[in-house]
């Protein structure tokens, strides 16, 4: 794209291409605070899979906002993260706010719809 993030590949990847942010069905969950640890069935030990994130916040608030929509992007510049109330920041229309600012994952068993599903709040 450009120079910026020559030193840091990374960082660029992390922020601009992996996971996208925000609620969403099936896809990747994003790891934050542990590492990506397999979920498994309680009742056939099958590796779980994700059905469903529930988000804080629909995309970050670091510069450049890469994940806000285009028609968004002018009220993501001036919108203020530090002391946020839930639902008043552009990144949060949903005004639902799981935990501390956190996301909702719930997995599934994908060999039965009847076997338990499992969740993790990261």
């Amino acid at each position: 794209m450009d120079s910026s993030y020559a030193d840091c590949p990374q960082e660029f990847y992390d922020t601009h291409l992996a996971d996208a942010p925000g609620w969403k069905v099936g896809g990747w969950p994003p790891w934050g605070r542990t590492d990506p640890s397999p979920r498994y069935c309680t009742v056939c030990d099958a590796p779980m899979v994700p059905l469903l994130t529930i988000a804080s916040f629909e995309w970050d608030g670091g510069e450049g906002h890469s994940w806000a929509p285009y028609e968004d992007q002018d009220a993501a510049n001036v919108g203020n993260t530090v002391g946020h109330c839930c639902g008043q920041n552009p990144s949060q229309p949903t005004k639902v706010e799981v935990g501390s600012t956190d996301n909702m994952q719930i997995y599934v068993c994908p060999t039965s719809p009847e076997h338990p599903h499992t969740d993790l709040i990261q």
